[in-house]
C-alpha cells in the first residue's frame, strides 16, 4: 500500500460550475473508458475526479448502484489523468501524448490549473499487506494452516485482520490500523485533511 501526498487545482471551467473536483473516469490499462466517452476533457480539461457515494450530495456518478454499499466511512475515489488517455498502456505514442498531455504538471510544483496542469503527486510512504495484516512470515503462516479471510466463513484462520469484512466498526478499526502504521513507520510525515469531494453530476454536466 502506497500513500502519496497530492496537489490539487481546478481548471477555470470547473472552478466556474462550483466545483474543485471532476468526475471520476473509469481508465482500463490506461485507456479511458467513460464515462459519456470521456468528453469532459475537451470542456474542463484533464482536472482529478471523485466520487463519494452521497446521492444527496449529486456525486455518487457514476456508481450509483453502490449507494449504501460501502463499508468505510467517507470512502472515496479519485482519477488521475494521465497522457494519452485515448489510448491503451501499450499503444500510447509521442504524437498523441503531445496532443492529450493529461494533468500532470511537467516538473512538479504546484499546480496552475491549465488543462494540463491539475496535478502534482509525490509518494511519501509504503507498508505491504504482511505489515498491514500483522503476518511476520508469509511461507510459515501458510504451513500452518493460516489465510487471511474465507467469504463462507466472513473470517480468516489464524490472522484477524479481514473479520467481519462487510460491519462498519470493523472496516473503521482497520482504518485506524492502517493510518497508526504509517504514523509508526513514518512519524515525520504530516497528516492532511481529506479534501471534500465537491463533484456534483448535474452541474457537472449542464454544458451537455
Amino acid at each position: 500500500m502506497e500513500k502519496f501526498k497530492i496537489q490539487v487545482r481546478p481548471t477555470q471551467p470547473l472552478w466556474n460550475a462550483g466545483m474543485n473536483f471532476a468526475v471520476v473516469n473509469a481508465f482500463d490499462s490506461a485507456k479511458c473508458t467513460g464515462p459519456y466517452r470521456c468528453f469532459n476533457f475537451e470542456y474542463y480539461g484533464y482536472a482529478v475526479g471523485c466520487e463519494a457515494w452521497d446521492r444527496h450530495a449529486g456525486n455518487d456518478f457514476p456508481h450509483g448502484q453502490w449507494d449504501g454499499q460501502v463499508k468505510y466511512k467517507d470512502a472515496a475515489w479519485y482519477s488521475l489523468p494521465g497522457p494519452c488517455p485515448s489510448m491503451g498502456l501499450h499503444d500510447k505514442d509521442q504524437e498523441c501524448i503531445s496532443r492529450e498531455p493529461g494533468g500532470a504538471c511537467v516538473g512538479g510544483g504546484t499546480p496552475t490549473g491549465t488543462g494540463d496542469c491539475t496535478y502534482t503527486y509525490e509518494k511519501v510512504g509504503e507498508i505491504s499487506i504482511d505489515e498491514l495484516e500483522g503476518i511476520e512470515n508469509a511461507t510459515e503462516f501458510v504451513k500452518k494452516g493460516g489465510y487471511e479471510y474465507n467469504k463462507h466463513t466472513d473470517r480468516g484462520h489464524l490472522n484477524h485482520f479481514w473479520d467481519k469484512k462487510y460491519d462498519y466498526a470493523a472496516a473503521a478499526k482497520r482504518v485506524e490500523i492502517t493510518e497508526e502504521l504509517f504514523r509508526t513507520k513514518y512519524p515525520d510525515l504530516p497528516e492532511y485533511p481529506d479534501p471534500t469531494c465537491d463533484f456534483n453530476r448535474w452541474r457537472f454536466y449542464s454544458y451537455m
